[in-house]
């Protein structure tokens, strides 16, 4: 080999070995002196703290609310089992936390004569069984003998001591009931008013109460007073009762089991539809959707008893029914004197509640009246 040839071989052996000094991989000039790495901001970093022993609280579920509605309807003011209606009322409120009492209307009779009287009969017992509200039937609308003023309706209405229920009907262009008419969903009802419905505080809930009456065709004496269409007056009602945050909503019916069943179907957001006017009993309740009927039959033979357990959105979860025949009820000893009372100022010809309460002072016997009104 010339010593050209040995200077390129030599040359060459240093350009191979400084090439590979660059290419071969470095160590972390930190690593095994101590220094911590660097952490990558992308990692999540660890932690050694030490998990809470403490048990979480497991989270409250809301409880389900319970309603019993007694109802009644067609009840005609036959009164043989007033008594006994009285005592079935008492032993169901006894049994449940959260009640109401309700009319589903016709609490008059048809006998013309007696219009007057019943009317007041009525008003003195709803409002001492404490009936929580009524809607109106096509026979409360009847005429007095020889009146033209819908007298036996006003007198019912006007010493009625709670809700009396219409939404569908138009009072305006009668002069006589107009001045009673508070076109409204109240939740402060004033006595002596007709409300489209109301609002009824049960514990710490709130139902939507409405009303409505059979449709004019049926009505004995409409006179003035006019009726516009259940379903649309029923889809207002329960709309109003949603835009105000109330779930929970029942409708006092007076049109009929058949028509019952339709307003079911057509109109959403109903819970439980109270009905009269068919004189039928429905043992079990219908179910229609998500809506509970119910009818009591007539002349107070049943009282109504509807056990409805909503959740917290508002929705029936559970419920059961059940029809109590009133002649098969316990008399409180009373209940039975005020109506022997109330017998004897009828026939005297007594028609307003002011005279039957002096009646009722004058035979002496207060104490037995304010016994069964507590």
């Amino acid at each position: 080999m010339t010593t050209m040839q040995k200077i390129v071989t030599f040359l060459a052996a240093i350009m191979v070995a400084f090439t590979a000094f660059l290419i071969w991989p470095q160590k972390d000039q930190s690593e095994g002196f101590g220094d911590a790495e660097t952490p990558d901001p992308n990692e999540t970093a660890s932690t050694d703290a030490t998990p809470d022993d403490s048990p979480e609280s497991e989270p409250v579920e809301p409880e389900p609310f319970e309603l019993t509605l007694i109802h009644t309807n067609d009840t005609h003011t036959v009164m043989d089992n007033i008594a006994r209606r009285a005592s079935l009322i008492e032993e169901i409120r006894g049994a449940s936390t959260h009640h109401l009492l309700l009319s589903a209307g016709d609490v008059t009779s048809w006998e013309i004569g007696r219009k007057a009287q019943d009317s007041l009969a009525n008003a003195v017992f709803m409002n001492h069984l404490d009936y929580d509200g009524m809607v109106l039937g096509n026979h409360e609308f009847d005429l007095g003998e020889g009146v033209v003023d819908h007298g036996p309706l006003s007198t019912y209405v006007k010493n009625a001591a709670h809700p009396v229920l219409g939404a569908n009907v138009d009072f305006s262009q009668d002069q006589f009931l107009e001045p009673y008419a508070d076109y409204s969903y109240t939740d402060a009802p004033v006595d002596g008013r007709i409300n489209k419905g109301f609002v009824q505080t049960v514990g710490d809930e709130q139902i939507g109460i409405f009303g409505i009456t059979h449709y004019k065709e049926v009505v004995t004496v409409p006179g003035d007073v006019s009726f516009a269409d259940y379903t649309e007056a029923a889809k207002q009602a329960v709309a109003h009762f949603e835009s105000i945050g109330i779930d929970k909503i029942v409708a006092l019916t007076h049109i009929g089991v058949g028509h019952d069943r339709t307003l079911a179907k057509e109109v959403a957001g109903i819970d439980v539809i109270i009905g009269g006017h068919s004189h039928v009993t429905t043992n079990p309740p219908n179910h229609i959707g998500d809506t509970l009927v119910v009818q009591t039959g007539e002349y107070d033979t049943n009282l109504g008893e509807l056990n409805v357990v909503f959740d917290e959105a508002g929705k029936i979860v559970d419920h059961s029914g059940k029809l109590h025949p009133t002649k098969n009820a316990e008399i409180h000893p009373d209940t039975a004197r005020v109506q022997e009372l109330f017998d004897e100022a009828t026939a005297l010809g007594i028609i307003s509640y002011e005279d039957f309460i002096g009646h009722v002072i004058k035979a002496g016997e207060l104490d037995t009246y304010e016994a069964f009104i507590k």
